[in-house]
């Protein structure tokens, strides 16, 4: 069963601001991707990335939060670190954030893929970054361009990579 990283980040690795992304709802090609990537499966992710999505359960998908306290939302699952949280798992898997989760993630063997969104701009007031990725762990398996057009404000990559 698939166990992923699901993130978007600007060319300094910024996945944050403010509690928000950096680039706000801007490239709506980015959250239809993300969107038909998890559809049907779990999303984990820590509690501050789910307060910044509203504090609500994301449809279509089993939301299992990383807190050290239930989140008292009704089809929200809580665990108390990474490792419970796939424990939890019973789809495909993806996780999608913040920074201490997809750490987390970055060292946890089973999970073999990342689907980035490598957006091509710098967000220089970003407050939340993701982990530099150590290339003798990971390759690149594809890559799709996609540019700047009347919806999506930067142009941005889809980008898989896979463990070594």
């Amino acid at each position: 069963m698939e166990k992923a990283i699901v993130v978007a980040y600007d060319k300094n690795r910024a996945i944050g601001r403010n509690g928000d992304l950096p680039w706000g709802r801007s490239l709506p090609a980015d959250l239809a991707h993300f969107k038909k990537l998890t559809k049907g499966g779990n999303v984990i992710m820590g509690r501050k990335t789910f307060e910044s999505i509203g504090s609500r359960p994301l449809p279509e998908r089993e939301n299992i939060v990383i807190s050290s306290r239930p989140t008292g939302v009704k089809k929200v699952l809580t665990a108390m670190n990474l490792r419970s949280a796939l424990a939890l798992s019973r789809y495909p898997t993806f996780i999608i954030g913040g920074s201490q989760v997809y750490k987390d993630a970055l060292d946890t063997p089973e999970i073999d893929t990342i689907y980035a969104t490598e957006i091509d701009v710098e967000f220089p007031d970003a407050d939340t970054f993701f982990p530099k990725l150590d290339m003798t762990v990971w390759e690149e398996v594809s890559r799709t361009y996609h540019p700047t057009d009347d919806d999506n404000a930067y142009a941005f990559d889809f980008v898989t990579y896979k463990r070594k």
